[in-house]
């Protein structure tokens, strides 16, 4: 399900907050649950910004840095094993990552990745 649009949150906190409509009310008019329009009351009152968070999941592992990276690496070395790119890594951005992650993000990257040594 696709996050509530900003102006809907920016109008939901005005109508409470002006004092026109409860809660219930306010929920019941612009179909959403009073949990919403709690939190949204919570962070505008808190000074933050209303636009929607991260989505579910957790969060990348691979930050912007380390994916510049692993694009340097396979422009630089095409054959590349995924050992390598994680000692890259290790040696370059000071990051601990698995194979896993490495390979996941090559994929999201859309970059090849070799499985083997040439001596394997």
């Amino acid at each position: 399900m696709a996050p509530y649009p900003n102006e809907l949150r920016v109008r939901v906190v005005t109508a409470v907050e002006e004092g026109r409509l409860s809660i219930p009310d306010t929920a019941r008019i612009f179909q959403v649950g009073k949990t919403f329009i709690k939190k949204m009351l919570r962070l505008h009152r808190a000074g933050e910004p209303l636009e929607p968070r991260h989505g579910g999941g957790p969060a990348l592992l691979l930050q912007e840095r380390e994916r510049t990276l692993l694009r340097q690496e396979i422009r630089a070395r095409p054959d590349a094993t995924l050992e390598e790119l994680q000692q890259a890594l290790a040696d370059k951005c000071h990051a601990t990552v698995s194979l896993s992650t490495i390979s996941r993000g090559l994929q999201v990257l859309n970059l090849p990745r070799k499985k083997k040594s040439h001596r394997e």
